[in-house]
């Protein structure tokens, strides 16, 4: 918006460029309008001088009277026309054709000898300022003769008529673009104080309008200017606190725990939707906005929580209002574990001139995962306290037998006592080497590089390890590959030899004498898959959820021959997330059980050098 400005300075501006703008145009018009007449000049002389080559093509090497006529012809439309063999005998020219001489050594002519077509607009055989061409007759390796004509070149002062209606165009525009100038000048000059009073009103209802432009030094320029000193300083102010608005109401929204603030009449003043989440408040059809002046009683569905935000309930003793407590909630995903704390607040009230509101606000914080973190550490010092006090009690108790005997004539006696040390010790050996095969993979500073390893070995020293175990038990084993292509994968080797022992040693352990226990190697969607597999005694369903926790054992492996440290399989479900794959399982009790591992492995890594 101009305000202030001079018309004198508006004009000359106006003037200025307008003039500039118009000779450029005019330049530019003439330079196009020039080099479009030009070409179509060349264009006709062209087509001219195929219609010649076609004519004398017939009668070659003589002339005739309807070359003649057609020489006339174009001489009458200013077009120079000349019909040469390379002998130098003139089949037709008209009277302005240069001698053949000159004509033969033109370099249009040397041109269209080589390529058939040539042409220049600056050659001395036919004087400055015209277009000139050649064409050939008769192929390249035996050229008979030339076609040569020209034309003078399209210029302005030859054509007065077109100078004329350029600049009649031209003024025109220019004379159209002056009055719209004019006209909007006078426009914005009659408009200007009727702007100016309304962006006073607009300042005044706090509508803040872009600033004005204040060139010039009159009146209108001053009150222009402290205008826009008003409307800088008020939009300051409200940027700051719309942006102070703005950063509260998006932290509060996007907070991990829930917030909710209640007057002190008992109604909602905030609630955030982490609360809404957490306490599953039925949120109104007008949304979330329509929870707000409601009472607390109509809104809070646990009464501990109601309990706080109208101060009923507070943890000390000193009056000072805080309090905490604890309490769950029934939600679709199962129940979460809560923790509320609440303190008094002082509130901006709208209407109130002096001093504060009070009211209090409730923060809620989801301990659910601190709760199962601390229930696991709980369980698992209570199962390892249990698996090491039973193989510690029997290794004393038989220690205390042997003691008791003379081992010099009670030595075959001894034996079943020595045994039993002698498999408990390596159960305690294998479960010390499981928790700390554990440590390890839950370690933060662990690092497992992947390697690339053959697929087809794997399997067979996995077999090499378990051999004498499957042939003391009588079990067959089978190893799979499917394709026959697939030979490599990229992953720690360490972490795929624990993962696989762990699984194997599972079935040979739970398998009956006769059974199978394989392992099958197939692609998967962006790595490879190992799947270890029997025909044991399975899983019942409702163990296979609990089958990965630390020291879990299903009732019947509990009380098997073989009971493991019931840390095989967490084992096998760290190793495989520290590879960042997946571990599933599937399982029918009395027919088998199948564990596939799913590593992620590039696409090149599928390939092998041997």
């Amino acid at each position: 918006m101009f305000l202030g400005r001079k018309p004198r300075r508006v004009l000359t501006a106006g003037g200025l460029t307008i003039l500039v703008t118009g000779a450029a145009a005019l330049w530019f018009v003439a330079r196009e309008q020039t080099a479009l007449r030009n070409a179509e000049l060349l264009a006709r002389l062209r087509t001219a001088g195929d219609l010649v080559r076609i004519q004398v093509r017939a009668d070659w090497p003589h002339g005739g009277p309807a070359l003649a006529a057609t020489v006339r012809a174009l001489a009458a439309s200013e077009i120079d026309v000349a019909v040469v063999t390379l002998e130098g005998a003139v089949l037709g020219a008209s009277p302005g054709a240069p001698d053949v001489t000159a004509l033969l050594a033109a370099p249009e002519v040397q041109d269209a000898l080589r390529t058939g077509w040539g042409q220049d607009e600056h050659a001395p055989a036919a004087g400055a300022g015209r277009l000139r061409v050649a064409l050939r007759v008769g192929d390249a390796l035996t050229p008979a003769g030339i076609v040569w004509l020209s034309a003078p070149n399209w210029e302005w002062a030859a054509h007065p008529q077109d100078v004329v209606h350029t600049l009649l165009g031209a003024g025109f525009i220019v004379a159209l673009v002056v009055l719209a100038l004019v006209l909007l000048h006078v426009r914005l000059r009659r408009q200007l104080f009727r702007r100016v009073i309304e962006a006073a009103r607009r300042l005044s209802a706090g509508n803040l309008p872009e600033d004005f432009e204040t060139a010039g030094s009159g009146e209108l320029a001053v009150l222009a200017s402290a205008l826009n000193t008003l409307r800088r300083r008020l939009a300051s102010q409200v940027a700051t606190i719309d942006r102070q608005r703005r950063l509260l109401r998006g932290l509060i929204e996007q907070l991990g725990e829930g917030v909710i603030v209640a007057r002190d009449d008992g109604r909602i003043a905030l609630v955030n939707p982490t609360a809404i989440r957490l306490l599953q408040i039925a949120v109104p059809a007008g949304g979330p906005g329509a929870l707000l002046d409601r009472p607390v009683e109509a809104c809070i569905r646990p009464h501990v929580v109601q309990e706080l935000l109208l101060g009923s309930r507070s943890a000390d003793e000193s009056g000072a209002g805080t309090g905490s407590a604890r309490f769950t909630v029934d939600g679709p995903q199962g129940t979460i574990h809560l923790l509320a704390r609440a303190s008094p607040l002082d509130l901006a009230e709208e209407g109130i001139e002096t001093g504060t509101a009070r009211g209090r606000v409730v923060v809620l914080t989801d301990i659910t995962e601190i709760e199962r973190t601390v229930q696991l550490r709980t369980d698992f010092v209570a199962n390892a306290s249990h698996e090491l006090r039973t193989p510690l009690a029997t290794i004393r108790g038989a220690v205390e037998t042997l003691l008791t005997l003379d081992l010099e004539r009670e030595a075959g006696a001894a034996v079943p006592f020595l045994q039993k040390i002698d498999r408990h010790s390596a159960r305690l050996q294998q479960m010390v080497a499981d928790l700390l095969d554990l440590s390890r993979l839950e370690s933060p500073t662990e690092r497992f590089e992947p390697q690339p390893l053959d697929v087809r070995r794997v399997g067979q020293e996995l077999h090499l390890r378990f051999a004498e175990a499957l042939e003391r038990k009588g079990l067959r084993w089978e190893l799979t590959i499917a394709p026959e292509e697939l030979r490599a994968v990229s992953a720690n080797p360490h972490l795929l030899r624990l993962a696989l022992d762990n699984l194997v040693d599972n079935a040979i352990k739970f398998t009956d004498p006769g059974g199978t226990v394989g392992l099958r190697v197939t692609p998967a969607p962006g790595g490879v898959a190992f799947e270890v597999y029997d025909t044991g005694c399975g899983i019942p369903e409702e163990d296979q959820q609990r089958v990965f926790e630390r020291f879990y054992q299903v009732e019947r492996a509990r009380s098997g021959p073989e009971r493991g440290t019931g840390l095989g399989l967490s084992i096998v479900k760290h190793a495989v997330g520290a590879m960042g794959g997946t571990v599933t399982l599937t399982s029918r009790l009395g027919a088998g059980t199948q564990v596939t591992v799913a590593v992620p492995s590039p696409a090149d890594a599928a390939v092998l050098d041997a």
